[in-house]
């Protein structure tokens, strides 16, 4: 008998239906659900030698001839993305576009983002412009719209006639319609921090595609217009950072430009923020810029521009010893 030879006649997909028991007498027929048993009934000269089909005809040194080195160069050989570490040059209002464009609401951004998209860390690598002379992080996009002391250049060719505002500093972004923000543009509302009654607030205007379309002045007269903060109604809300300083709400839209009840009897105010829950009150709570700052709480009536142009529950953030708080009615003790 020959049973080497009626294996590989009949090379079943069933390896496990082994041919254990004599395989010239019929082994696919009495397949035993035991085939632990055949080794020992006359394994032939060589049973070792067929134990499976052919694995060692497949010598896994393939996997083991690209060991770990390829991946140990690899970080190595990605460095391009993170350039020499140049210092950031002086690149005033040569800001990246819109804070962070990718975040303007449902706004095509100013800047294209990475196609395909590339998850990446913020500040995890850095790519430099050389031509703005600064460092931005991977996968971000960069390009100059306007620059301090010159007209700003619109996509029609055409120019301000202001020149762009220096010490820009809080801004947002707000679209010219809410109720159809893909198929209009949107402004770039941003404050001037000059003292001495120079600051401001400044409008530069986007078409739906991140053309820039104009660029004008929105407030005037005012003193180290830090932050500041958006409206649920679309508003941009300029604080000034200085003794006497107030809050005051503009409407890139409309134009309009008004004195608040927020900054209250005046002070160093640095950011807005708003609880927008209950839309017929919402709450404004607004920092200032000092060591002995008080934390306000402003409960306006009413939604809209005149809500904060309106009377309003008014009170200030008091740490108490037992490490809770209150709100007081008593600016001073908040201080």
């Amino acid at each position: 008998l020959e049973p080497s030879a009626s294996p590989s006649k009949q090379p079943t997909p069933e390896p496990s239906t082994s041919p254990s028991k004599k395989p010239s007498s019929e082994p696919t027929k009495q397949p035993t659900p035991e085939p632990s048993a055949s080794p020992s009934e006359k394994p032939t000269n060589e049973p070792c030698n067929q134990p499976t089909l052919e694995p060692s005809k497949q010598p896994i040194p393939e996997p083991s001839k690209q060991p770990a080195p390829e991946p140990s160069n690899a970080p190595s050989r990605k460095p391009t993305l993170r350039p020499t570490p140049n210092p950031v040059t002086d690149s005033p209002t040569t800001s990246s576009p819109t804070f962070k464009p990718s975040e303007s609401p449902t706004q095509k951004p100013v800047t294209a983002s990475p196609t395909p998209y590339e998850r990446f860390f913020f500040g995890d690598e850095f790519v430099t412009y050389k031509d703005l002379g600064i460092e931005v992080s991977r996968g971000l996009n960069v390009r100059l719209i306007a620059q301090t002391g010159e007209p700003v250049q619109y996509a029609n060719e055409g120019k301000s006639k202001l020149d762009y505002h220096s010490k820009s500093d809080g801004a947002g972004s707000i679209p010219w319609n809410p109720d159809n923000p893909l198929e209009d543009g949107y402004a770039y509302v941003v404050n001037s921090e000059e003292g001495d009654g120079q600051g401001g607030v400044y409008g530069l205007y986007f078409d739906k595609d991140g053309n820039v379309a104009d660029y004008k002045v929105l407030l005037t007269d005012t003193t180290d217009n830090c932050g500041g903060g958006l409206t649920p109604w679309n508003t941009w809300v300029s604080c000034e950072e200085y003794e006497d300083g107030q809050c005051w709400q503009v409407d890139p839209v409309s134009g309009d430009a008004q004195k608040t009840k927020l900054g209250g009897n005046g002070g160093r105010y640095e950011s807005v923020a708003v609880d927008n829950t209950n839309t017929m009150n919402p709450v404004f709570f607004t920092t200032e810029d000092h060591e002995e700052g008080a934390m306000r709480r402003c409960v306006a009536n009413g939604n809209g521009w005149n809500a904060l142009h309106s009377d309003g529950d008014e009170r200030f953030l008091l740490i108490l010893d037992n490490n809770s708080f209150e709100w007081t009615t008593d600016e001073g003790a908040a201080r």
